[in-house]
């Protein structure tokens, strides 16, 4: 057999998977402060978790947020295409002549273990700051599922060596509402990833080449 029979070519291939990340039962939770008198506390196990922002003026201003932490862990260092943050409002409303809700990626700044609650993210919350809007009154926006990209996000945690991306429901003076949890089946915030997965497929280029290797066999034999 001559070089050209056993020459081969080897492919490499990309393809796409994609990841659906949701969160844990113990990974929601709504957190409560007082910008004056500080913390009040968090409420977990719910099938909400919901916000509200009172300005109590010289006793401080009431806060009350909700928090995720959505593990990332699964997805493969470098393989990150795509990822989008879904939540499924149960709509929103305010007291005041305005109002907005919205949800904002944070970079904690402890070790996150899946639980907002004995990670005490809520003690590196001081304010109340939008990001991706789930309701404004100007827009009135109803109850159902957002999503939102989250990408670059997610890719800031996966470099960070986070193993979880969490994130912060908040909203403007006196508005409140709600997001469901993963308390309720098929209805807690999930994120959906797109990766990618490298394969390989060989090609054989000995079929390509044989015509020619048969032609040399029939030239020696009749030669």
């Amino acid at each position: 057999m001559t070089w050209a029979g056993a020459f081969s070519l080897l492919l490499v291939v990309s393809a796409q998977a994609a990841l659906t990340l949701t969160t844990l039962p113990d990974g929601d939770a709504q957190y409560s402060w007082n910008s004056k008198y500080g913390p009040s506390g968090y409420t977990a196990g719910g099938n909400t978790i919901g916000i509200y922002l009172y300005p109590g003026g010289t006793y401080g201003n009431d806060y009350t947020v909700g928090i995720l932490e959505i593990p990332i862990s699964s997805i493969v260092p470098g393989s990150l295409i795509t990822a989008n943050l879904n939540v499924y409002s149960n709509g929103f409303g305010t007291g005041y002549f305005y109002g907005s809700a919205d949800i904002r990626w944070i970079a904690p700044t402890m070790a996150v273990t899946g639980n907002p609650v004995t990670d005490d993210v809520g003690s590196m919350l001081n304010s109340s700051a939008g990001e991706y809007e789930l309701w404004d009154s100007s827009r009135g926006q109803g109850a159902g599922w957002f999503s939102f990209d989250v990408t670059a996000h997610v890719q800031a945690d996966l470099d960070a060596g986070r193993g979880f991306s969490t994130f912060v429901l908040n909203g403007s003076r006196e508005t409140s509402g709600s997001i469901r949890t993963a308390e309720n089946t098929g209805f807690g915030a999930y994120i959906s990833a797109t990766v990618s997965e490298p394969s390989t497929a060989v090609l054989l280029m000995s079929i390509l080449f044989m015509p020619v290797f048969q032609h040399n066999r029939y030239f020696v034999r009749n030669s």
